[in-house]
């Protein structure tokens, strides 16, 4: 049977890969949460499960962390965030606290055990070739929203790299903008990204890439994206996401005032 770890299952992603992974009954399921009554609030049903095990820490409690992935298959890394702020650093913190408790797990079994497959949660924004067919000016645009989240994607991949020699494989998803919708099916594919794809159907291609056996080395230390296969609806705010995002990218101090006086 699979084990699988979840990093951020309160998440919109990782929500949706908990809720595909339950319909599994050959997965068994680690959910690595900040809190555990959180998670228990959003799937009903969850503590009775004896497939699945819940660690409740911060993601910088390399230990706990490294004791809820030492036993998986693969590691779904869906910590994130929607808000660019400037200074945003959260999925380079996330990096290394899973490079640190990799190298714990490395420490402690030697080489009695095959390190994890980490699935990376990243946006096609930032993959040059995944995005060669959008507008420029479209780009430029999304980029200039979450300026800041980008920046701390690709610092977090670069960081990725730095350890291919020893870790396990790694893939790192770059889907394009995400909507709550139901599955339309998908595909995995590292030619381009489209826009909308449901968070279940970006689950279910995350789930294939870390379903993936230790000989299939097609998509390893690769971008990849998720596209829809069927009708996905349109995600008619996410302008006005941008056009805020650019607002704290033009303006930082501006984002720092209206976040302390409690206005966002």
């Amino acid at each position: 049977m699979p084990t699988f770890a979840i990093l951020g299952a309160t998440g919109n992603t990782g929500q949706a890969i908990l809720t595909l992974l339950l319909k599994d009954p050959s997965a068994n399921i680690r959910c690595y949460v900040r809190s555990a009554k959180k998670l228990n609030g959003q799937t009903p049903g969850l503590r009775d499960n004896k497939r699945v095990q819940v660690f409740e820490s911060s993601i910088t409690d390399v230990a706990t962390l490294a004791d809820c992935i030492a036993p998986c298959d693969a590691v779904f890394s869906c910590i994130a965030t929607e808000e660019n702020a400037p200074g945003t650093s959260i999925a380079l913190d996330t990096a290394h606290a899973i490079v640190a408790a990799l190298s714990h797990v490395r420490a402690v079994h030697k080489s009695d055990l095959t390190l994890p497959r980490i699935i990376v949660l990243s946006s096609g924004t930032i993959n040059d070739h995944l995005t060669r067919e959008q507008p420029k000016i479209a780009r430029n645009f999304v980029w200039m929203g979450f300026s800041n989240i980008y920046a701390d994607l690709i610092r977090a991949e670069n960081f990725y790299r730095l350890q291919e020699s020893w870790m396990g494989p790694a893939t790192f998803v770059q889907p394009g903008a995400l909507v709550h919708d139901k599955q339309a099916g998908h595909t995995v594919t590292m030619e381009k990204e489209q826009s909308f794809l449901s968070f279940l159907d970006l689950a279910a291609g995350m789930i294939e890439c870390g379903s993936k056996g230790r000989d299939d080395t097609e998509w390893d230390w690769q971008g990849v994206s998720v596209i829809p296969t069927g009708k996905t609806r349109i995600n008619f705010q996410a302008p006005l996401a941008i056009l805020r995002g650019c607002l704290w990218t033009a303006f930082p101090p501006l984002y720092w005032l209206l976040h302390s006086t409690g206005v966002i």
